[in-house]
């Protein structure tokens, strides 16, 4: 911004158009050491939808609390301090294993933000704490356990709402050092200890050792990768957003078709599929779209909605990128000077990475064969 030629911009203008926390989140979100912020509508706006994002996720939490009140829950049963100091609460039945994730996702993210804070780069941490709320909080796990806020089963609907404000409240106190008038609002209308009189004085949120739970992050990766495969199918099938399909799984390992069985119910919900078929054997190739991975294939029937061109100019590009990822991949380790100074995990992982893109890299190979055949 320069006054000389005009270019200025007055923050109070702004903060009264978009709002404080959005101008203050966005500042923030951009402040990388050495490098200038190139301040634009679009980019304040997006910090203005996630406040947004925030306010709409707490205020559904407690238009559905209104509702299981009526059953004889109260908010101070629920999201007490003590109560909330004693999670995360174990959920019989399915849909366990997204409470030990969000509570792990928690642990990582809070180390990675006090990380980010002590190190001044308040960049990273915002960045952070905004895939953690949006993504993993929002968009994963509240979706995932609506059914349980509203369970029947008083046992189940009681450990549900006292993991998820929990979970809020953490979340909470992680962002208000970037957006303090919206957490500041949202944290009084959780029960506080008696005297508290601001989340600033409250305790920042610390790392729990005990909450991280490797079995879980990696279990839940792989339900959100079929989810998204099943969503990406939909989106290139142009299919009703509210129009159930049916869909087959098939993979080698047995851990995973478990886990699949396990989860059934969300995974229907959140990829919209009326059913989801687990084969025994190699999904046929032909009449429908997959996805292929080095775990799983995914198949949806085309039925009527087949548009052969699309999926062939698709499954093209997908074999260009992924060659060129090989490639990248297979030069480093061809490199001596990288494998004998890299750490030896480095290079495993990069191998590991390597024969999965192989492996993804002949299904689609084989897929496109068979669908320019038919």
């Amino acid at each position: 911004m320069s006054k000389t030629k005009g270019t200025g911009v007055d923050p109070l203008q702004l903060t009264q158009q978009y709002g404080t926390d959005a101008l203050r989140y966005m500042l923030a979100s951009m402040s990388a050491p050495g490098t200038d912020i190139a301040l634009s509508d679009d980019r304040i706006l997006g910090a203005r939808s996630f406040a947004n994002k925030i306010w709409n996720a707490a205020r559904f939490l407690f238009v559905n609390l209104e509702k299981v009140e009526a059953s004889g829950l109260t908010l101070e049963e629920l999201a007490a301090p003590e109560i909330r100091a004693k999670a995360p609460y174990p959920v019989k039945g399915e849909g366990a294993l997204a409470h030990r994730w969000i509570f792990s996702r928690l642990a990582a993210v809070t180390a990675q933000v006090n990380n980010a804070l002590e190190n001044f780069r308040f960049h990273e941490a915002c960045q952070t704490i905004y895939q953690f709320f949006w993504g993993d909080f929002c968009d994963w796990y509240i979706e995932w356990v609506k059914p349980q806020l509203a369970a029947a089963d008083r046992e189940v609907a009681l450990a549900a709402w006292r993991n998820i404000f929990a979970a809020l409240d953490n979340a909470l106190r992680l962002l208000h050092p970037a957006m303090p008038f919206l957490t500041e609002e949202l944290w009084h209308k959780l029960p506080q200890p008696a005297g508290a009189r601001s989340i600033a004085l409250d305790r920042f949120p610390e790392p729990l050792p005990s909450w991280g739970d490797a079995a879980s992050d990696d279990s839940m990766a792989r339900l959100q990768e079929i989810v998204i495969a099943a969503r990406n199918i939909r989106a290139e099938m142009k299919l009703d957003p509210k129009r159930k399909v049916a869909a087959e799984f098939w993979t080698g390992g047995p851990m995973l078709r478990n886990l699949v069985t396990e989860n059934m119910d969300p995974l229907l919900r959140l990829a919209a599929l009326s059913e989801l078929r687990i084969s025994s054997v190699h999904l046929d190739q032909t009449g429908g779209a997959i996805r292929s991975t080095s775990a799983f294939d995914l198949r949806i029937a085309y039925g009527d909605t087949v548009d052969k061109p699309a999926e062939i100019a698709r499954l093209k590009k997908e074999i260009e990128r992924l060659a060129k990822d090989i490639e990248s991949k297979q030069k480093r380790l061809a490199d001596d000077n990288f494998t004998s100074k890299a750490p030896g995990k480095v290079v495993d992982d990069l191998r590991a990475t390597m024969m999965e893109r192989q492996i993804e890299h002949k299904k689609l190979r084989d897929r496109l064969e068979q669908v320019e055949a038919e």
